[in-house]
């Protein structure tokens, strides 16, 4: 009996270590990782193109601008501005 108590307490400590460590930090951004997404943000704050990688990392750390991000580019390739091609960044002609 005094065995499964102490079982139970090992793998107490165990489940609420992987909760606090591993699942805990899997959602925050962290270095690099947080300049991307305030770039990513910033850019849907000011209506610059975005691209789809922009989204991927708003979505990856769940940011409230995911659904703008994804209207603006719709709309701006809906405009004839794809934003992911080399030549959208240079003015029209």
């Amino acid at each position: 009996m005094l065995y499964l108590a102490g079982l139970v307490v090992v793998v107490g400590f165990a489940l609420a270590f992987w909760w606090l460590f591993v699942k805990g930090n899997t959602g925050r951004a962290r270095g690099s990782d947080l300049m991307e997404l305030r770039q990513a943000e910033n850019k849907v704050k000011v209506s610059d193109p975005i691209l789809r990688r922009d989204i991927d990392i708003l979505e990856r750390y769940g940011s409230d601008l995911l659904q703008d991000a994804i209207e603006l580019r719709r709309a701006q390739i809906l405009r004839g501005e794809h934003p992911d091609s080399p030549s959208s960044s240079q003015p029209p002609r």
